[in-house]
């Protein structure tokens, strides 16, 4: 049997469920009695009938859909045809006040609907919860949360304001934004009624249009008829032009002003490869132009360079010249020995060395081809200079180890340019380096000093 509502007694029950006054915002010592007096008849979770008065209407409104609220009330045995949406949740949310096969029905849809959520929320810890009502009502995804909220059996009085305090502020501002889709709704009906005039406008003007339109198509087929008759007579034409053609001066005069075409592309065609030829040869020759400028440049700057190091050179070569009336005159005919250095500098140290009156050896440094050149080198030198910027490790290694055993003097450079070899070579001349002579004869390994 279908429940009829009756407009005169129930819509005072349906207004009931809002309470206006301004206490409404907390909750009552009673209310919170009543919900523990529920979680000890259910200690897991709330049916929806025990649920806080403060969450009957937003469970209702959030959590299920018109259609749904329909669908419970018509299996319920209720008559929901000329009920408006308004009587229908109240309807829906007066049940909530106590156990009845509404609310029962109510309590199970909202179970099934949301039965991920329940396994997932119902049983987690208080604080972790309202962290979980937090972050789903920020995302505006709350409905789920908010039915395990309403049948939790641990949330105080403060959780219940909080949540509550949520829902109901976000219908108010559902309210404020229908209310501009509203305004949006009415500007854009009356904007559509203008378009309807414009449009009722344009059906007039298409009517015009259509009889100036059949005009023309008749006027139209009238010269479809003229065209044909001009089209007949060019083809009378084409005809006698088709006949001439045929003769023999007429085909002689095509054939030869074919070949004239033919000849006339060839010739265009090498024009512009000869215009491209030109264009090429000008961009080469002002390239060929740049090259020969900069190698001017080049060479000019070279050859700058090769004045300036050998003023340079013969700077130093004079800074550390002796001769017989050279104090030091007898220590300047030693054996010395690079090791390592700059190799195209070779030739500049041969001529600062032998410039000085001393005899020049060399070794690059490599050591791929063994150690024993570099020992018997070593062995007939005075001196060895080992710079230590542009050399091997193994090399510095090798000459510090052969000359402590053949008691050579070894000078570790910093550098390898002129002015370290000038250096070292002005400290060998004053006898800083060498304190006697020696002579080829007298190299024994008992005159020998390291240094």
């Amino acid at each position: 049997m279908e429940a009829e509502i009756t407009k005169e007694t129930d819509l005072t029950q349906i207004l009931n469920h809002i309470d206006s006054g301004p206490n409404n915002l907390f909750v009552s010592p009673e209310s919170i009695e009543s919900v523990i007096s529920g979680c000890e008849d259910s200690p897991s979770r709330l049916k929806a009938w025990l649920i806080h008065e403060h969450f009957k209407c937003p469970v209702i409104g959030t959590c299920l859909g018109l259609d749904e609220q329909k669908k419970i009330l018509r299996k319920a045995g209720y008559s929901i045809k000329n009920l408006s949406t308004y009587e229908i949740h109240g309807t829906l949310v007066n049940s909530l006040s106590g156990e009845n096969r509404l609310s029962i029905r109510i309590d199970a849809c909202l179970n099934r609907k949301f039965k991920k959520e329940i396994s997932e929320f119902a049983f987690i810890d208080r604080p972790l919860f309202l962290d979980t009502w937090k972050r789903h009502f920020k995302e505006g995804e709350f409905a789920a949360v908010l039915w395990v909220a309403a049948t939790r059996c641990d949330l105080i009085e403060g959780d219940v304001c909080f949540i509550f305090g949520d829902v109901h502020m976000q219908m108010h501002m559902n309210a404020a934004n229908n209310m501009k889709l509203r305004q949006q709704l009415s500007r854009t009906q009356e904007d559509n009624e203008k378009i309807l005039i414009r449009l009722n406008k344009s059906a007039e003007l298409r009517r015009i249009l259509k009889k100036e339109n059949d005009k023309i198509k008749k006027e139209l087929s009238e010269l479809h008829g003229r065209y044909g008759n001009i089209e007949r007579e060019k083809l009378n034409i084409e005809d006698e032009l088709s006949k001439i053609k045929k003769s023999t001066i007429v085909f002689d005069l095509e054939k030869e002003n074919m070949e004239l075409q033919s000849e006339i592309r060839k010739l265009k065609k090498e024009v512009s490869d000869q215009q491209q030829l030109q264009q090429q040869a000008d961009i080469f020759k002002d390239q060929n132009m740049q090259l020969c400028n900069e190698l001017e440049n080049r060479r000019k700057s070279t050859e700058q360079l090769k004045n300036e190091f050998k003023k340079t050179l013969d700077r130093i070569t004079s800074l550390t010249r002796c001769d017989e009336t050279c104090p030091s005159f007898d220590l300047c005919k030693k054996r010395i020995l690079i090791v390592g250095g700059v190799e195209r500098m070779k030739s500049a140290y041969r001529k600062l060395i032998e410039g000085n009156g001393g005899i020049f050896e060399y070794h690059d440094g490599h050591m791929k081809g063994g150690k024993k050149l570099l020992e018997n080198q070593l062995k007939r030198a005075d001196v060895v200079l080992c710079p230590i910027n542009i050399n091997s490790h193994n090399a510095c290694s090798t000459v510090k180890k052969y000359s402590k055993k053949h008691r050579t003097h070894v000078q570790m450079l910093p550098g390898s340019g002129l002015s370290a070899i000038s250096q070292a070579l002005f400290e060998i001349e004053r006898g800083d380096l060498i304190l006697k002579p020696l002579t080829h004869s007298l190299r024994g390994s008992a005159s020998r000093k390291l240094i």
